[in-house]
């Protein structure tokens, strides 16, 4: 694709619109990071794609996003009125979580609209 055609899907964007650059799978999105200009080319860096050979076992850790998700999650556990108690056991259940599923599991998890914002007793 030349950079004349992306510009033309872009500059057709609502103006309040500002979605991420993203590319891979709809359910895994890997964002676009950083992107720079060598004579005729455009090179685009994305956060931790995973790797086409990995099979069936998916282990490509986390990307920039993710870790932000988690840490928003550790500091809604950090700044609730819980005791010291709830918040070790939110913050075990995470750590568990991240354990045993795989990083697209677990972030399925986090994004989903019924897990609550805040660490329950």
């Amino acid at each position: 694709m030349k950079v004349s055609d992306l510009k033309i899907i872009l500059d057709s964007l609502p103006e309040s619109s500002d979605p991420d650059i993203v590319m891979g799978e709809e359910w895994l999105p890997e964002r676009l990071i950083k992107a720079t200009v060598d004579g005729k080319l455009l090179f685009l860096e994305f956060d931790n794609a995973p790797e086409e050979n990995q099979g069936d076992e998916e282990a490509r850790g986390f990307v920039e996003h993710e870790v932000d998700m988690i840490r928003h999650r550790f500091e809604q556990i950090i700044e609730d009125a819980s005791d010291t108690k709830t918040k070790a056991d939110a913050m075990v259940s995470l750590f568990l979580m991240g354990h045993e599923h795989s990083s697209s599991e677990i972030i399925e998890i986090l994004e989903d609209p019924d897990v609550p914002d805040e660490p329950t007793s």
